[in-house]
């Protein structure tokens, strides 16, 4: 019984690291296309968000 609560444990921490981790990369990326530069120089790197 004991073993089982342990896994669930784990896999709900590994579950959290994912999505973490993806919500980090997504605020960076997010703060990059608003800080980018007025010009349009940069939003080659922007064409997903089109």
């Amino acid at each position: 019984m004991d073993l089982a609560i342990l896994l669930v444990y784990i896999g709900l921490f590994i579950i959290t690291l994912i999505l973490g981790f993806a919500s980090i990369k997504y605020f960076i990326t997010m703060w990059k296309f608003k800080n980018r530069k007025k010009d349009g120089s940069e939003d080659n790197n922007f064409k997903r968000f089109d």
